[in-house]
Order: C-alpha cells, then sequence, then structure tokens
C-alpha cells in the first residue's frame, strides 16, 4: 500500500521564489581550486626574480579572475589566503609575516580590501548577467509556450503542445491531468508520468476543498492548475523531479507554465461553452422555424382537403364533383413535395445519400421534373434550351430529377406568374463539365441572403408562395453527393440564375476527378 502523498498549501502572500543559479561544482571543489591557484603563483613567483610589488598585483588579478568562476564565499577566501601568502612569502623578511610594520600593514590591508572589493564586485556581476541572461531564457519559453498554446487546434492539442514546452523547459517528465465535470482526474495526457490512485485522490480531495495545492509525491512535484484564483482548479501539472545533485526545478518558472497552460485551456472552454450556446440557440431556432413552417404548409393543403372532401360530399354534379377532385389532387401533390423535402433533408443530415450513378439523359430528367411540376409551372413560360449534340450525364437520375424539380420550382414560387423560365444545358468551355442553368425573370437574389442561400429554411423575401426553404439546400447536398456543384448568381437582364455541374465523360469512361 503506498502512503499517502503531502499536500502543501501555499499562502497567498508568500513571495515567489528567485530564479535558480545554473548548476556549479561543489563548494570544496571551488575551495580547492582557490588554493590550486594561490599555490601555483605562490611557487612560481618564488623562482621569479622581482620584488613583492608586482607579486601583488599577480595575485589581485588571480583574485579577480577566480571570481568569475567561484562564488562569494571562495571569492573572500582567496582575497584572504593570497594576502596572507603574499605577506608571508614574498614581503621582507621572506617566511615570516611582516604585518607589525605600519607601511606594510597599510599595503597589506589596502591589497586585501581591494582584492575582496573588486571579486565581490565581479562575483555581483556575474550573478546579475547570469540572473538577466535566466530571466531572459525563461520569458523564451513562455513566449514559445505561448505562441505554441495559441497555434493548438483543440483541447487535446493544447495539452500536447504544453507537454512538449514543459519537456523542453524541465528536467525529466511531465504529464498534464484535467478533472472531468465530476471533479475526478481523466487519464495523464502523457503516458510516460503516472500518478498513483491516492495521489489522484488526494488532489481530487484537495479541488473539492477549493484551494489550490502544491504536492510532493514520490520524486513528482505537481501543481494544481486553477484558471482563476478562488475558482475550482481544471487540472494538474506534474513535473518528475531531477535526480540530487542536478538542477532543481525552476519552482517559479513552474508556476509560469501552470498559469499560462490554465489561461489557454480556460480560453478553449469558454470557446466551447460559447460555441455549445451558439448550437443550441441555433438549434432552438431552427426548431421553432420548422415548426411554424411545417404548421403554415400543412394548413394550407390541409384545409383544401377539408373544404374539397366536404364539398365532395354534398354535390352531385358531376362538373363541379371534378374540380373538386382536381383540388384534391393539387393539395396533395403539395403534400406530397413538403413531405419529401423534409425526408430529404433528414437523409443529407444523416449521411444516408448514397448516388447511384449511371448514364441518363438531361432531357428524360427534365420531363419528369415537368411532370412533377406541372400545376406551378402552369402559370410560366418554360424554354428549353439544349443541343443536339448534349452528351449523357453521368449521375443519379433520381436525384437529378429532385435537382431540376427543386430549381425549376424556386424559380416559379419566386417570380410573379406570367414572367418566363429559361433551362439551359450544355458543355463548359473546356469541355470537362456538364451544366444544367435555370434562369427567371425575378427580382434576382439580394445581397444579404447571398451567403446563406443554401442553407436550411431559408425563404426569400419575393416568394408569392408557401415553402419550407429546404430546395436549394436540398440542390446543394444532392450535387455535392455526386461529385458536383451548384452556383447562383443574378443575370444581366435582371432574375436569379442557377447553374449545376457535374463532370463529364464520355460513355464506357469515368469522369474525371
Amino acid at each position: 500500500m503506498s502512503p499517502s502523498p503531502e499536500i502543501e498549501s501555499p499562502s497567498a502572500e508568500e513571495p515567489p521564489r528567485p530564479l535558480p543559479g545554473p548548476e556549479r561544482s561543489n563548494p570544496f571543489t571551488e575551495y580547492g581550486l582557490v588554493l590550486g591557484v594561490v599555490a601555483f603563483i605562490t611557487v612560481a613567483g618564488w623562482f621569479v626574480p622581482a620584488s613583492h610589488y608586482p607579486l601583488g598585483f599577480v595575485y589581485l588579478l588571480a583574485v579577480v579572475g577566480l571570481s568569475i568562476r567561484v562564488g562569494k564565499g571562495p571569492v573572500f577566501f582567496a582575497a584572504v589566503a593570497s594576502a596572507l601568502a603574499w605577506n608571508f612569502v614574498f614581503m621582507p623578511p621572506r617566511l615570516a609575516f611582516s604585518a607589525l610594520q605600519i607601511d606594510t600593514a597599510i599595503m597589506l590591508a589596502t591589497y586585501f580590501l581591494v582584492a575582496l572589493i573588486a571579486g565581490q564586485l565581479t562575483a555581483r556581476l556575474r550573478a546579475q548577467e547570469r540572473f538577466e541572461r535566466l530571466r531572459e531564457q525563461r520569458a523564451r519559453t513562455l513566449l514559445q509556450l505561448s505562441r505554441a498554446l495559441d497555434s493548438a487546434g483543440g483541447e487535446d492539442d493544447a495539452a500536447h503542445a504544453a507537454l512538449l514546452q514543459a519537456s523542453r523547459a524541465f528536467p525529466g517528465d511531465a504529464a498534464l491531468y484535467l478533472f472531468d465535470d465530476d471533479g475526478r482526474l481523466g487519464a495523464a495526457r502523457n503516458g510516460r508520468l503516472a500518478l498513483e490512485p491516492a495521489a489522484c485522490r488526494a488532489l481530487e480531495e484537495a479541488r473539492a476543498s477549493s484551494f489550490a495545492a502544491t504536492a510532493a509525491i514520490h520524486g513528482t512535484a505537481l501543481l494544481v492548475i486553477e484558471p482563476i484564483p478562488g475558482e475550482p482548479p481544471i487540472g494538474v501539472l506534474a513535473i518528475q523531479r531531477p535526480e540530487r545533485g542536478r538542477q532543481p526545478v525552476d519552482r517559479a518558472l513552474l508556476h509560469s507554465f501552470a498559469a499560462e497552460i490554465a489561461a489557454a485551456l480556460n480560453r478553449r472552454r469558454a470557446r466551447a461553452a460559447k460555441e455549445r450556446e451558439k448550437l443550441l440557440l441555433e438549434s432552438d431556432r431552427l426548431h421553432r422555424t420548422l415548426l411554424d413552417s411545417v404548421s403554415h404548409e400543412l394548413k394550407t393543403p390541409l384545409s383544401v382537403l377539408r373544404t374539397a372532401v366536404e364539398k365532395l360530399q354534398r354535390t352531385d354534379d358531376a362538373r363541379r364533383r371534378g374540380d373538386l377532385v382536381s383540388e384534391i389532387h393539387t393539395a396533395t401533390q403539395r403534400l406530397h413535395r413538403l413531405v419529401g423535402n423534409l425526408l430529404n433533408q433528414t437523409r443529407l443530415e444523416a449521411g444516408a445519400i448514397k448516388p447511384q450513378l449511371d448514364w441518363c439523359d438531361v432531357r428524360d430528367v427534365i420531363s419528369v421534373a415537368r411532370r412533377e411540376l406541372a400545376e406551378p409551372l402552369a402559370p410560366h413560360p418554360l424554354a428549353l434550351k439544349i443541343p443536339e449534340e448534349m452528351p449523357l450525364l453521368f449521375a443519379d437520375a433520381g436525384l437529378m430529377e429532385h435537382v431540376v424539380g427543386n430549381l425549376l420550382l424556386n424559380a416559379a414560387v419566386h417570380t410573379p406568374a406570367g414572367t418566363p423560365i429559361e433551362l439551359t444545358a450544355g458543355k463548359t468551355g473546356d469541355g470537362r463539365r456538364v451544366y444544367l442553368r435555370v434562369s427567371d425573370r425575378g427580382p434576382g437574389i439580394s445581397p444579404e441572403v447571398q451567403q446563406s442561400l443554401f442553407g436550411k429554411f431559408q425563404r426569400g423575401r419575393a416568394a408569392v408562395s408557401g415553402g419550407l426553404g429546404l430546395g436549394l439546400s436540398i440542390v446543394h447536398g444532392f450535387m455535392l453527393a455526386q461529385g458536383g456543384s451548384v452556383e447562383a448568381g443574378n443575370g444581366d437582364d435582371g432574375g436569379a440564375v442557377f447553374t449545376v455541374y457535374l463532370p463529364h465523360a464520355s460513355p464506357g469512361s469515368l469522369p474525371p476527378e
């Protein structure tokens, strides 16, 4: 049974810890280096035929040089050792301390102070340079982390980017654990560093107690990530502690890392929540629009059917009964189109459209569509322009009949009675595609609906009769399912122009991709 982890809750007033220095050698090694340098100068100076004055400058230069390599304690030791060696070995009388003479004492004290001050100032400058270098390195590390998080896509990508940067900034493996909605730690985003169940339970209890905590668990440094102080943490950043003797974990950088990760994850979660809210609002809007449209569209043909059936029951006039049957047929056709569009839209959204591509004649497709729409197309002269050499279409004939029918019906309901509709077919200039184009002489497409023209429940203001606004959406979906496309615009002489394209190929070959 593993021991329970100890969790420390840092005080809010706890000052940030200073930057850690770079890896340094053992203090005994530094003192040994000082003794070695002083001994070398002393032995070498013994064989130099010179007075004791120039050797004092050599000792002073050695103290300043050592301050670049060793710490403040060894620098102080270097100043003392060099002063004693200079006095004992080289000041007359040699091999004896001569500090009792006033001029020697003043010179020796002055040397010691100059050596100590020069060494300490050099060491301080070195420490300041190291501090600035490490601060720049920390800023560069955090900048790289920020850029990596900003360029990441979802939450998983952000977690992967954070762990990649953490592995570069800290010695040892790293892992990121995120709390779920129930307050439990999820699986690690990096499997190389795993927490024991006891550690996970302790962190979950700490989160339930609503305090941020730093934990030390079996050689792993853990930092609870909270997006905003006082709010429940959203995860745990785990960094493997280095082995004894190696550079320690930069705790200040670790806190900055956690804060940056928390901010990035919080932004993504807030953005995702806003997107979910937007989708819910849009779904609710579409739901209400569908109910309003369906109820309105069902009301008219059902009223016609009810009235016609009641009159049919009360009349014996054959001619009158024929008119009533015609009204019933018209209303049922309208209901048929309404239900058909709803079913087709449902199939598109479910991905259930599986085109059965085969060679078909465009004239047959148009003929079926015209026959289905005989009543709504009756008030509009329909002009067909199909060249004699029009090639066969490699398409799903049933889907193309719906496409042509919806385009013709769209032109009929958005233009006044008596205005002509033109249907043109042919090949593009490069011969790679075939097209069918439906043009009308209505008010055209307004700029405000151009972007959402092929969306669901989009109805133009100029529509002269009902409709759910699904026709163009179905055209767009059916064309994409067959590898084609659809374009919309306004004609030179006014009116809307809708063009559908399909890849062209000769029978016996496949159309180009």
